[in-house]
């Protein structure tokens, strides 16, 4: 699998993080918008793909 490479000099130097992939906003909002919901929801498919 060849995945694209990201030049790291290129991207802009931020003082602080603004946000990362998989990052949570606000720690009240968790179980609303949380990738881990995503993730377990493909496992749990493809257990039962059909039902």
């Amino acid at each position: 699998m060849n995945l694209p490479k990201i030049d790291i000099s290129s991207l802009p130097d931020l003082e602080t993080v603004t946000g990362l992939f998989g990052s949570l906003l606000d720690a009240a909002r968790v179980q609303s918008s949380d990738d881990t919901i995503v993730i377990l929801m493909t496992f749990l498919y493809e257990l039962n793909p059909g039902g």
